[in-house]
């Protein structure tokens, strides 16, 4: 594909510390990556420009966090060219003089962070890692932490943060050795609209203070992808276009950057595509009460995690908890579904008082759980057949039930989840 030129806003501003080329901060050529049958990447050309904010935009599987991780350093070149910060990644000694210049955070909530170790442990260990010595690690550590709004929890310990906690931690301990080449991977999914926009705000400051820092994001979020300099669209391991979020708008004479991506898909990806429409559940007072709450309270010792909470939800109606991380929605649902007995209060699912000994309420009950309950080692019929037989499922019925299950996920995806059905449908999942 032909080299994209930056625009004029994106021209890199030099560093002494850092061997960044004139025009861009990575450069692939020819580069794939398969594992085993799988083609995560294929064929991919590009340049990224330096001194700005580029975004990989894209479904899941669709090869952005290969690309990250090949970029970072952190996956072995299978085939074609991978430079970064001026040299080739396949060499050594290249590879050893600029990863002390680029940080990387993968994907996933806290995933570079040590669980056990609390916030102030957790940044002396990446310091350390990146030769601060005592005082110049407490000069960054309390730098870092004032800006984040962390300072105050520094005894507290990574597994005990919210979402966007972890992921301010996160970025402070990827930070902490004042990086040319920030890469982040999805470093916003999971973490409530209040703390990615505080997130996004913090990134805004340190690139303010650091204009020659190069940050490379890879997002599903499109209200994220829209305040980027430049953007990347990806599907299957390849490029389908690259530009200003308003030059992907014109380009495909969209409204919004999910219309200009699905706009992007060959024909035969978007062919049976259809906007969700939901209408609104009728106002009958004859609906039954599928949940009720009462003054549900939990307290774990002195702290009220959910205080007097009450409420009906119909049955049929779609009941959303909206809130920031950690104010208790998580614990509600516990408590409606009888894995958490209430300090006081009380709830009823189907007419039938919530006890944690009420298996045969509790089965009519589906539960997915905010970490996600799936076996990453079994395969998605696997997963499928271990949950119906955890509900008891007659044998007979499980590969009936499961074949349901996946023509009804993939008629949802079609309609509510446009890039992951698009996605799926392309490997027949």
């Amino acid at each position: 594909m032909a080299t994209p030129q930056p625009p004029a806003s994106l021209q890199p501003v030099a560093s002494a510390q850092s061997v960044v080329s004139a025009q861009f901060v990575v450069s692939l050529k020819q580069v794939s990556l398969r594992y085993g049958k799988t083609m995560a990447l294929q064929d991919v050309s590009l340049d990224i420009p330096a001194g700005g904010m580029v975004g990989l935009i894209g479904p899941d599987g669709v090869g952005k966090s290969s690309l990250l991780a090949l970029v970072a350093g952190a996956r072995i070149i299978q085939s074609g060219t991978v430079e970064v910060l001026g040299g080739n990644m396949a060499h050594k000694r290249h590879r050893d003089a600029v990863c002390p210049s680029i940080a990387y955070m993968p994907q996933g909530l806290g995933k570079n962070l040590y669980p056990t170790l609390s916030i102030e442990e957790n940044l002396q260990f990446f310091g350390r890692l990146f030769g601060h010595d005592a005082a110049e690690r407490r000069r960054r550590i309390d730098l870092l932490t004032r800006s984040t709004g962390l300072h105050e929890f520094l005894s507290r310990p990574a597994g005990k943060l919210s979402g966007g906690m972890k992921q301010k931690l996160g970025l402070c301990c990827a930070l902490i050795h004042d990086p040319d080449l920030l890469i982040l991977d999805e470093p916003t999914t999971g973490v409530d609209p209040l703390a990615r926009a505080q997130f996004w705000d913090l990134i805004a400051h340190i690139r303010s203070e650091r204009p020659g820092m190069s940050v490379i994001v890879a997002t599903a979020y499109m209200d994220e992808a829209q305040r980027f300099d430049w953007l990347v669209a990806m599907d299957e391991g390849r490029i389908l276009a690259t530009g200003t979020p308003q030059e992907l708008l014109d380009r495909t004479t969209s409204e919004s950057l999910d219309a200009a991506f699905i706009a992007l898909l060959p024909e035969e990806k978007k062919r049976d595509y259809q906007e969700v429409s939901i209408p609104p559940l009728a106002e009958d007072e004859r609906h039954d009460i599928a949940i009720e709450a009462q003054n549900l309270t939990m307290r774990f010792g002195d702290f009220v995690a959910v205080d007097h909470v009450s409420f009906r939800i119909r049955r049929g109606e779609i009941f959303g908890f909206i809130g920031s991380n950690g104010c208790g929605k998580s614990t509600t649902m516990k408590m409606l579904t009888g894995l958490l007995p209430a300090s006081e209060g009380k709830a009823w699912l189907f007419g039938h008082e919530v006890e944690s000994t009420d298996i045969a309420t509790r089965r009519r009950v589906g539960y997915m759980s905010q970490s996600f309950s799936l076996y990453a080692e079994l395969s998605v019929q696997q997963n499928l057949v271990l949950h119906a037989r955890l509900f008891h499922v007659p044998n007979a019925e499980i590969p009936a039930r499961v074949d349901e299950m996946v023509q009804r996920c993939r008629s949802a995806f079609a309609s509510a989840c446009p890039w992951r059905w698009l996605w799926c449908t392309s490997r027949n999942c």
